[in-house]
């Protein structure tokens, strides 16, 4: 009978780990998903012109690259003038997904640290603003996705 009640408890731990591990599976596959939902190239335009460019690579980690052309804008956020792509593709970093939203960070060429947040509006559809705290204000504009990641 003892042997039968160890025998018992035994299987439960191993049920009971095969569980959380289950689990923790399940959950990380979760995470996957989510970031895999930004991966790909994102472009804004604006009169016909594509302004900004912003590439998206979900692996364990999520990273990218962004490279913009002149953007001016009103105090309002409203565009005024953009000026297409230039060749200066710099990489984002401290990325991070919480829900529909991406944000990460990225150093302009005057070694500005801008932040910025990707909003999932749809399939393949988003809105990337700025984030400045001394420019609340500040509108998102339209991003499509050009190419799956």
């Amino acid at each position: 009978m003892a042997r039968a009640v160890y025998g018992w408890r035994v299987m439960r731990r191993e049920i009971r780990v095969a569980l959380v591990m289950l689990l923790l599976a399940g959950l990380a596959g979760a995470a996957g998903e989510e970031k895999a939902k930004f991966a790909g190239t994102w472009e804004a335009r604006a009169k016909g012109t594509v302004f900004l460019v912003l590439k998206v690579t979900a692996a364990d980690k999520i990273s990218g690259t962004l490279n913009a052309g002149s953007i001016h804008m009103d105090d309002e956020g409203d565009l005024l003038e953009v000026g297409p792509v230039e060749d200066r593709e710099a990489p984002i970093f401290f990325a991070h997904v919480d829900g529909d939203k991406l944000m990460f960070d990225f150093q302009d060429g005057d070694d500005d640290v801008l932040s910025f947040e990707l909003k999932l509006t749809g399939e393949g559809a988003g809105e990337l603003r700025i984030i400045d705290k001394e420019h609340p204000k500040l509108k998102a504009f339209a991003v499509k996705r050009v190419k799956a990641g």
